[in-house]
């Protein structure tokens, strides 16, 4: 009776660490200002195929393929969770000069930056729900290269996306 009760106690520690490591909820849980890439996301253009070229600054709907058809630059760092899922690589051209972007988007789904044949390293990461049009939001130092942008894990067959200089 005694080891049922430690397993008990034990497994709600656990769950309850778990509710504590989940998304906040609202759009005023994200760590900076999303009101831009919010308005931004909300009037996307789009779709664009995968293949096609994201400009920056400018919120563009992407068109997302099932996962084993994607024709990806490497194999996603996290695979997706569920089936169906769907995936899409996307260029993204140099920018003017190296520096840190942030990249929005407007559902869930798992987001790599491909620069050089490698994975760039986040800088930051923030993600809140019931916020509309606005899921996570991530910021990596690019340099003036061209990037792929690899969106895998996505449940439907579109997402929008905005990538932004700071």
């Amino acid at each position: 009776m005694q080891a049922l009760l430690r397993f008990l106690v034990a497994a709600g520690a656990l769950c309850s660490g778990a509710a504590f490591a989940s998304d906040p909820s609202g759009c005023d849980k994200f760590k900076w200002p999303i009101d831009k890439a919010q308005a931004a996301l909300a009037a996307a253009a789009g779709p664009l195929a995968p293949g096609g070229t994201v400009t920056f600054d400018a919120a563009t709907r992407l068109k997302l393929v099932p996962f084993a058809e994607a024709k990806l630059a490497l194999a996603p760092e996290r695979p997706p969770k569920f089936s169906p899922s769907y995936a899409g690589a996307f260029v993204l051209a140099a920018p003017a000069a190296a520096g840190v972007f942030t990249a929005t988007v407007s559902a869930n789904g798992w987001l790599d930056i491909v620069q050089d044949g490698k994975f760039l390293k986040l800088i930051g990461f923030s993600a809140a729900t019931d916020c509309p049009n606005v899921r996570k939001a991530i910021k990596f130092r690019l340099a003036a290269a061209p990037t792929t942008l690899q969106l895998t894990g996505v449940g439907a067959e579109e997402i929008s996306v905005i990538v932004s200089p700071e």
